[in-house]
């Protein structure tokens, strides 16, 4: 004869199976926040580093100079404060 399932144990493994799910997600998550954390630093450093480029060509041809200089600043502050954050999330 075959015993019927407890409801007990269906639960128990459906509240198994939803943690489980919720683990990969979260797995899958932290991954994606890493990604899109590497790209927009290099995005942020690139930007900077073009931007310093042309606020020292400008200075050099005597031309406005503080527009690119102020977002090269800007652009390397924000990857300083990336990578600390970074940084501060690894450890424990």
């Amino acid at each position: 004869m075959m015993e019927e399932p407890d409801e007990g144990d269906e639960a128990t493994e459906f509240l198994r199976y939803e943690q489980e799910r919720q683990e990969r997600i979260d797995r899958r998550n932290a991954a994606s926040w890493k990604v899109v954390g590497a790209v927009v630093t290099a995005a942020l450093a690139l930007l900077a580093y073009d931007s310093g480029h042309a606020a020292l060509k400008a200075h050099r041809d005597g031309e406005p100079w503080l527009y690119p200089a102020g977002i090269a600043t800007g652009c390397t502050l924000m990857v300083l404060m990336l990578i600390a954050y970074a940084l501060k999330r690894r450890r424990p």
